[in-house]
């Protein structure tokens, strides 16, 4: 988890349900402060997602995979 994200330490812990920003489908994790509110990112949306991004980019755009997404 970015040791300097506000947002990241105020919800660590704190699973919430969440709209998948690529298919739009439910979802849980945590909230990922460079995601709009409410959003987040599935699982199959990450395994798909990941094979077209790098590392780099996904931490970037969807956080943390274990933390803020496929928890």
């Amino acid at each position: 988890m970015e040791a300097n994200c506000r947002v990241c330490r105020d919800n660590v812990g704190k699973i919430v349900g969440l709209t998948c920003c690529c298919c739009g489908e439910y979802t849980r994790g945590r909230q990922w402060h460079n995601r709009d509110k409410g959003y987040g990112l599935c699982a199959k949306c990450a395994d798909w997602i990941a094979t077209r991004e790098t590392p780099e980019n996904m931490l970037s755009y969807y956080g943390e995979c274990g933390v803020h997404y496929k928890v």
